[in-house]
């Protein structure tokens, strides 16, 4: 197992405080120490799959506390995001992404210190958080967060809090149907049709050796592949019309695009843009489209700041 860490800028001086983090994603798990001020001290890195589907315990909550002794830094909560529907007691209420069979919170707990207060929450509304507190979303009263990566979701955020919904499911974006002026021939959700996972399948699925995701399917159209460039387009075209018609519903001052496929460039982001702009021509001045200024760390920053949203400051006991 690899967790090796990733290092913080030199100079950073010992002695601070931090809440310790994890983005839970599904490829990677992403950790570090992070500051009252959204700061990253220290990160590590591995792979999802490494972890056993990212729950059982692959003992790199440990190690972040003990990189934090090492670094003399205090640890004074630990927070953590999943990319599955999470309840407003921080348990997991969906295996859509994880095969998990403990609850994360159960798991983290017994790596904490006695009394270390943890947390547990969606991953997009960590990166939603992450964007109010420290990143683009700052200046803007409220958006609607998009997350597009390995999977896609959604949250609206409301004078700096995620919208969490009744049961904590308000972030189902990628369930939605792709429009059928795109692709009236498709017959599975947004999610697999736009995510980095579904542009690799959709990928696949035109011949040829298996893609595995985004990455490689924009490298393949950046070499002159036709049925890349058009899985990437059509993925662009798709998502970026669905995010108009919602704006219509919603109508928030910005759409903020994170997570580690929606903060990148390429064809996808071109046509988004272009069906975004089509999909509301007939609107007054439509909220900009903004990329997440936080980038794929905007999850790992948010986890930080969960034990503060929910007020835990003692510790907790879960089922």
């Amino acid at each position: 197992m690899n967790t090796s860490p990733i290092p913080a800028p030199a100079g950073e001086p010992s002695g601070r405080a931090a809440v310790a983090a994890l983005d839970v994603g599904g490829t990677k798990i992403a950790a570090g120490l992070v500051t009252a001020d959204g700061t990253l001290l220290h990160r590590r890195e591995l792979p999802t799959a490494t972890a056993e589907g990212g729950l059982r315990d692959p003992g790199l909550a440990g190690t972040l506390l003990d990189d934090a002794t090492r670094l003399g830094v205090t640890v004074t909560a630990l927070g953590a995001g999943f990319p599955e529907y999470v309840d407003a007691d921080g348990l997991l209420t969906s295996r859509e992404v994880l095969a998990w069979d403990t609850q994360p919170a159960a798991v983290l707990t017994a790596e904490a210190a006695a009394g270390l207060p943890v947390a547990v929450g969606s991953d997009v509304r960590c990166g939603a958080l992450g964007e109010a507190r420290y990143g683009v979303g700052r200046d803007i009263p409220d958006f609607l967060y998009v997350s597009l990566g390995t999977g896609l979701s959604s949250t609206l955020v409301l004078d700096g809090r995620p919208v969490a919904g009744r049961r904590g499911e308000a972030i189902a974006l990628g369930e939605l149907e792709v429009p059928a002026s795109v692709d009236r021939d498709w017959r599975g959700n947004l999610e697999q049709y736009c995510s980095g996972r579904g542009i690799g399948e959709r990928r696949t699925a035109c011949g040829g050796s298996p893609v595995p995701g985004a990455r490689e399917v924009t490298a393949l159209a950046r070499s002159g592949d036709p049925a890349a460039a058009r899985v990437l387009t059509t993925a662009g075209q798709a998502l970026g019309t669905v995010l108009g018609h919602l704006v219509r519903v919603l109508d928030p001052s910005a759409i903020v695009l994170g997570g580690g496929l929606g903060t990148g460039d390429g064809p996808l982001h071109t046509a988004l843009r272009e069906a975004y702009a089509h999909t509301t021509r007939t609107r007054p001045a439509p909220p900009p489209i903004r990329r997440a200024a936080l980038g794929p760390d905007a999850g790992l920053i948010g986890a930080a700041a969960l034990p503060s949203l929910t007020g835990l400051t003692a510790s907790l006991s879960w089922s």
